[in-house]
Formats: C-alpha cells, sequence, structure tokens
C-alpha cells in the first residue's frame, strides 16, 4: 500500500482507481499487441519495450495475436469506442491492459506507464486509469530569433520531455534569418541558422512521438532585420524607423521616448507579397504540417506611416484584416491551415466575424491578469477556431517569475477550456538577450502541459515533484521547488514589480547612463533580495542530480544567480549615483567591473553546450556597453579622488 499512496503522475490523469493487490513482471513474458493490421502502434509498443529495458532491465519481446503459449506482461487491446487520444490502463492479475482507439492514444497510455514503472519498478499496484486530453493541439512554442538558436541535439531533447508530458504540437518562433532561407542566402550568411535538412530531421523526429512541428514565421510585424536591410526597406510603412507610442514604454527608463526600427510591412506594396510567398516557398517544404503560424502580432507602425492616409479614411482595423486576408491566400495557396496572432484584430471586435473560418486565432498574453475569458468569448461568438497562448514568464526575468508563470498558464486553461479552444500553446520568448537559460523554462513546460492535457485535475499539479523524479532524477528532491523559489525572486521588487519583466532585469540592460529607474527599491528591499537570492545559491549545493546533463544544469543554475547577485549590486551603485550622500568609491568599481567579466565568462563558456555560436555576441552586448560604463566610471571617480 506504501507504493499506492507514493504514487506520482503529471498529468494528473482524469481517472485513477488504485486496488488491492500487486502485479509482478514475469521475467519471460511479451509484450502484446494485436493482430497485424495494427501496426500502427509500433512506435508506443517500442517505446514500451525500451523503457521496460531501462527501468527494469529486462529484455521483453513484441509478439503480434494474444497465445497460451506466450506469458504477457503488458498487451495493447484496439477499442474503437475511446475517444482519439484517449486510453485506459488496466493492471490486475492477469497484466496490463492497454487499450486505445488511435495510435496517439496508445503512446499517451505507455508515457502514463513509464511514470509507474519508474516509481513502482516490477512491482506495481493493482489500478484502473482512464485518460483523455481536454485540448486536442498542446504545443510549446520556441523562440529562437531572439540570438540564441538551439543546436538539433538541444532540440530532440526537449521533443523526448515534451513526449513524456503528452505535448503533440512544437513551434519553432522565426523572425530575421534563425532559418537558412535558400533564396536569400545573404540574410543569414553570417549567422549559424537551423537549415531545412535539420528541420526535416526533426521533422521526422517529432512525427515518430506523435508531435506535429508547425512551421511558424512572422509576415507582418517584427520584420526589423529584413526591413533594415537596403535591398528591402522600401517595402517598410516608415522606412527610416518610429517613436514607439507612450503607451507602449517605460517612461521612467525612455523619458525622452523609444525609437524603434522599421518593423511593419508597408501593406500595399505589391513586392511585399511577392517576397513573403518566395519566404514561404523556402520554408514550408521541410514540414509536414498542414498548419502555418503567420504571426501578424504588435504591427506598432501600421496607419502611421505611408498608409496614413488610406488609414485615416478606411481605419486602421480594416487595414490590417485586408492584409491579413491577401496573408491567408498565401497560406491556402500552399494547402497550409492559417493560425495568426490575435492581439490586433481583438482591438476591432467587429471584425473578427469577417475572419475566414478555416482560420485559427492565437490569442495570447502573459500577466497573470491577461483578460483571456473576455478575448476568447469574442472568438468563440464569432465561430473563429482559436487557441490559448501563455508563456512561460522566464525571458526579461534572469531567472523567472513562478507566480505570474503559474496563474498565467492557469487562467489561459481554464478560460480557454470553457470557451471552447481548440488548443494551448506554451509561449517560451527570449527578448533582450535570451539571458535565461533553459531549465529556467521547464517549470513551465511542466505544469502547461499539465493543465493542457486535464485542466481540473491539474490545477494544483505537483510540478516540483515532476522536476525532480522525472526531469532531473534529484536524489535530495529539492531542485523542484528550488527553481520555484528561484523564480520568485522578483516578488521581492516590491514597488517596482513590471509587467513581463522584472527589475533585474531592466536594471542590466538599463545600464548606468540611464539613471531613471534608480530609487524605485531602497536599499533595504535590496539587502532583503540579496539575502534571499544567496539562501537559494547556499541550497543548490544540497542538491543530487542524476540526470544527464546534471554538470550543466548547476552551472546554468549557478550563472543565473550570478546575473541577479550583479543586478543588485548594480542597483546600489545607481542608487548611489543618483543621489546618496557619497558615490561608490573606485574599489566598488573594480570589483564590479570583475564581477561583470566573471559572468560573461561563465556565460560566454555555457552558450555553446546547448546553441548556437551566432547569437552569442548580439546576446552579451548590452552587458560589454554596460562593462563600458562601469569603466568610464572608473576613470571619472580615480581622476576625482586620485585613487
Amino acid at each position: 500500500m506504501s507504493k499506492i499512496c507514493a504514487l506520482q503522475l503529471l498529468p494528473c490523469p482524469q481517472t485513477l482507481t488504485v486496488l488491492e493487490g500487486l502485479f509482478r513482471i514475469p521475467l519471460n513474458s511479451s509484450i502484446i499487441i494485436p493482430a497485424a493490421e495494427n501496426r500502427d502502434i509500433l512506435p508506443a509498443a517500442r517505446k514500451l519495450q525500451q523503457i521496460i529495458s531501462r527501468v527494469l532491465q529486462l529484455s521483453l519481446p513484441l509478439s503480434i495475436g494474444f497465445r497460451s503459449s506466450v506469458t504477457p506482461a503488458v498487451s495493447f487491446r484496439y477499442s474503437p469506442l475511446l475517444p482519439a487520444q484517449g486510453y485506459e490502463i488496466t493492471a490486475g492479475a492477469d497484466g496490463i491492459a492497454i487499450s486505445y482507439s488511435t495510435p496517439e492514444g496508445a503512446y499517451y497510455a505507455v508515457a502514463t506507464l513509464k511514470q509507474i514503472l519508474e516509481q513502482c519498478g516490477r512491482e506495481l499496484p493493482y489500478l484502473f486509469i482512464r485518460d483523455q486530453p481536454d485540448f486536442a493541439a498542446r504545443g510549446l512554442m520556441l523562440d529562437i530569433s531572439r540570438n540564441k538558436i538551439p543546436k538539433l541535439e538541444t532540440l530532440l531533447q526537449i521533443v523526448d520531455l515534451m513526449a513524456d508530458l503528452k505535448l503533440n504540437q512544437l513551434q519553432l518562433y522565426i523572425e530575421g534569418s534563425p532559418f537558412a532561407y535558400e533564396s536569400f542566402p545573404q540574410v543569414w550568411e553570417l549567422e549559424t541558422p537551423v537549415t531545412g535538412d535539420e528541420l526535416l530531421r526533426l521533422d521526422a523526429y517529432c512525427r515518430e512521438r506523435y508531435i506535429e512541428l508547425v512551421p511558424n514565421q512572422n509576415s507582418f510585424g517584427h520584420m526589423e532585420n529584413w526591413l533594415t536591410r537596403p535591398e528591402f526597406n522600401h517595402l517598410a510603412e516608415i522606412p527610416e524607423g518610429f517613436k514607439l507610442p507612450e503607451s507602449m514604454y517605460d517612461h521612467d527608463l525612455y523619458p525622452d521616448g523609444l525609437f524603434m526600427q522599421p518593423g511593419t510591412f508597408r501593406t500595399e506594396h505589391p513586392e511585399v507579397l511577392e517576397l513573403l510567398g518566395k519566404m514561404y516557398d523556402d520554408l514550408l517544404p521541410y514540414f509536414t504540417s498542414a498548419q502555418f503560424n503567420v504571426g501578424c502580432d504588435e504591427t506598432y507602425e501600421l496607419g502611421l506611416g505611408r498608409s496614413k492616409a488610406l488609414a485615416d479614411t478606411e481605419g486602421k482595423g480594416p487595414l490590417y484584416l485586408s492584409f491579413l486576408l491577401e496573408i491567408h491566400k498565401l497560406v491556402t495557396a500552399r494547402g497550409k491551415k492559417m493560425q495568426f496572432w490575435g492581439d490586433i484584430i481583438i482591438q476591432y471586435p467587429e471584425l473578427i466575424p469577417l475572419l475566414p473560418k478555416d482560420i485559427v486565432a492565437m490569442e495570447w498574453g502573459y500577466s497573470a491578469g491577461h483578460p483571456f475569458e473576455a478575448d476568447t468569448l469574442k472568438f468563440r461568438e464569432a465561430q473563429i477556431p482559436f487557441y490559448v497562448c501563455p508563456g512561460t514568464s522566464s525571458w526579461n526575468s534572469l531567472t523567472g517569475r513562478t507566480d505570474n508563470m503559474l496563474a498565467n498558464l492557469r487562467s489561459a486553461a481554464v478560460h480557454g477550456k470553457a470557451n471552447g479552444a481548440t488548443g494551448y500553446l506554451i509561449t517560451d520568448w527570449g527578448d533582450f538577450g535570451h539571458w535565461q537559460h533553459l531549465p529556467v523554462s521547464y517549470a513551465g513546460y511542466v505544469f502547461g502541459a499539465a493543465l493542457a492535457w486535464s485542466v481540473d485535475n491539474n490545477l494544483e499539479a505537483d510540478t516540483a515533484g515532476y522536476l525532480n523524479s522525472f526531469i532531473f532524477c534529484d536524489r535530495s528532491a529539492g531542485i523542484g521547488q528550488l527553481l520555484l523559489d528561484l523564480g520568485n525572486y522578483y516578488k521581492l521588487e516590491s514597488g517596482a514589480l513590471r509587467p513581463n519583466d522584472s527589475e533585474m532585469s531592466m536594471l542590466l540592460r538599463s545600464g548606468l547612463d540611464n539613471m531613471g529607474i534608480a530609487g524605485k527599491l531602497s536599499p533595504e528591499q535590496l539587502d532583503q533580495l540579496e539575502a534571499y537570492i544567496l539562501g537559494i545559491e547556499e541550497r543548490l549545493e544540497e542538491l543530487s542530480l542524476g540526470c544527464a546533463d546534471a554538470e550543466l544544469v548547476m552551472l546554468e543554475l549557478r550563472n543565473g544567480i550570478h546575473f541577479v547577485k550583479h543586478a543588485v549590486q548594480l542597483a546600489r551603485i545607481k542608487l548611489q549615483l543618483a543621489g546618496a550622500p557619497e558615490p561608490p568609491g573606485p574599489a566598488v568599481i573594480r570589483r564590479q567591473i570583475h564581477d561583470l567579466e566573471l559572468l560573461l565568462h561563465e556565460y560566454r563558456g555555457l552558450w555553446p553546450r546547448r546553441n548556437r555560436p551566432g547569437g552569442l555576441t548580439q546576446s552579451i552586448s548590452r552587458l560589454l556597453r554596460l562593462k563600458a560604463e562601469y569603466e568610464a566610471l572608473l576613470h571619472s571617480l580615480t581622476e576625482h579622488t586620485g585613487n
């Protein structure tokens, strides 16, 4: 009975009944699959065979059909009345039976059985599980466009993690040149992009695990890396760039306004659609998915430049919709179903019913209080299919924003299910250098996947426990809670909480020259924050990780903590410069320069372990600028003091 009490499953299944009795897997037994025509479940059966070999050190053969001479350990049984992707697991005196109606359902049953075997070994309790997902599409989107492009082996590791969590869709967000467009070699020739050949391998790897690799390429806004090039600049709405609207930037950080590079297409220029068509024809052949996410979010300057007269007469909303429909034609002509970010069209709810009914709106928002309920209702009432797209809250954070992440993922799941979302996409972005390391995002992957599978049963899913047992194999059972606590350092930035950001991350990006955000944190708050992060650093020494990348994970966590510690000291220096009784002395600045050099050395060394070299220079550019500002300050102080 102790094993029964300790049984931990994530996602928690919709029905789990544990009975008296234990079944012990016989040494000389087999994995039974039904008649030969059901060989479509071979991926599930082979995965189970590998799990039993690795976990139990048993080599069980596959056997087609039932016969008296073969002892079944696990048997697969086709059951057409079960829902698509659903399954049942029964463990009793006669062995373990997996019932399914689709190959995906069999595969998800094996993912659940894997967790049971890893906890119970050869002897597992009699039990009955019935399970099926709440969202048909359960995805993860990785930002590969903000400097950090994962190596192929990193992507394959993430796919394996997704398969264990029953996620079934992967999107790699593309803007700029993280993909090697064969028609535009000049765009990426100095970069290290993902190639078409690698996408073919990744697509096949995903399909073997019932994961759909969906192409994702922004096509309207966020085109800065294209539109700043001389050969494409004439296609921009405002070729010379523009100042961001006042409501969209931090006035303390940018008191004179925030100037942006041209990033939105000039919709009426005929060459725009020609360019997009060529980009699509380079990208789409490498994907077997019938879907395509074309982005189209944050078209900031639309209607403010060359299309201003048209926007003034027809309205900015109709102008946006008109170009969206042109993109839809490009997508459907290439045999794909179009997904697009819904943040612009939601501002014009009267236009939503005019969208094509075969389009999928991606309703995104990353704050705990994002209005998923109201926004998704608008798409539902217009009969437009939609996904909910919350985030991991890891970007712009250094080490995460845990409580915001939990609330954001939970709200999207609850309201998405209530209003009929067809999909749930966990987004993991990399704004401003992509400084957060991959393990910082794992908690969001785990909790989001649990909610995407079954909302009501996973509102309080044991994310920390799953991280401990199944990702990091932590014998101390401490890293899960440590990661969650590490991601909550931002809550000590009381009075300075930022939407979609943390104060420490903003401090590092703003540098010494901009004093607008100094003073938001008192010396006492900084002391508390430093004590908190040092306490977590001490807890690192108690961990005992058994995962294959244990040494790398520990280095990444130490580096993330180092980022926060350096930012705390930077905040103290800025407070002194902003009006403390006396400025910091040269010795303080020398220590800070040395600390930043050490931080950069660590970061540079970690980058290539999971990522391609291209993008590193841009990722550290703000840190190098900060180092130059320290050195200028030191020069000024030594001239003044003579030390």
